[in-house]
């Protein structure tokens, strides 16, 4: 006969540091930064994310940030959103505006790469395309205006 070395108190004692100890990664997760967990709920079809340069209008000031979001088929398509970043005067940051380029979507292209540049009246985009049923390259431009309307279409040059 086997004689328990361990009393009912030491016994109690080494479950509970177990389950501690395996309840220890999801306490830490649940302690997780809001800026952290905002990253991990960021959809994965996101995969281009990109500060394209500084606006200011009314007093108020901040960035544009591009979005290029892509479907998950062989061959993907690509839509493409463009957000204004506010900065707040105690430095916090919110989206103060967030408009998609609906013609892109209804393309039905990728993009494989883009140029940004910002001026006072707004954001100019240079968008390279890639047609996934043909594998042919296009160029596009986008103007974004302050006030958030734009223009698209394919590029002039």
């Amino acid at each position: 006969m086997r004689k328990n070395l361990l009393g009912p108190a030491m016994r109690a004692a080494a479950t509970l540091a177990l389950f501690a100890g395996l309840l220890a990664p999801m306490v830490n997760t649940a302690r997780a930064d809001s800026v952290s967990n905002t990253v991990q709920a960021l959809d994965a079809s996101v995969q281009d994310l990109r500060i394209a340069g500084n606006w200011e209008k009314d007093g108020r000031k901040g960035v544009y940030r591009i979005l290029v979001a892509r479907t998950a088929a062989p061959k993907p398509t690509a839509r493409l959103f463009v957000q204004w970043i506010a900065t707040g005067v105690d430095g916090s940051l919110r989206v103060e505006r967030s408009i998609e380029i609906a013609e892109l979507a209804e393309l039905k292209l990728d993009i494989s790469d883009f140029v940004a540049e910002s001026d006072p009246d707004g954001l100019s985009v240079f968008v390279e395309v890639v047609d996934p049923s043909q594998d042919t390259d296009q160029s596009y431009e986008l103007f974004v205006d302050d006030d958030g309307t734009y223009r698209f279409g394919p590029a002039s040059n």
